[in-house]
């Protein structure tokens, strides 16, 4: 855990998840969402690696610059 990342024992209330459960149950439902993705679909690891690249990404720095229109080669007029 990072310095900014501290469990917070003050902050929970009575009834509330512990943090450490909290972060166990994010990552097991992240191992079965890529676990039936590469199950259901043709998706190579590549692929699944930079999606969750970019997820990383968008996370991290919430000031992700759109280059949809850029990407698909539509033209502004």
């Amino acid at each position: 855990m990072s310095s900014e990342e501290k469990e917070p024992f003050d902050s929970a209330e009575e009834g509330t998840t512990p943090y450490h459960e909290q972060i166990d149950a994010f990552t097991i439902e992240l191992d079965n969402l890529i676990a039936r993705f590469m199950n259901e679909f043709d998706l190579h690891m590549e692929t699944i690696v930079g999606c969750l690249e970019i997820a990383k990404n968008s996370v991290s720095d919430p000031m992700i610059i759109d280059l949809g229109s850029e990407m698909l080669g539509e033209e502004e007029d």
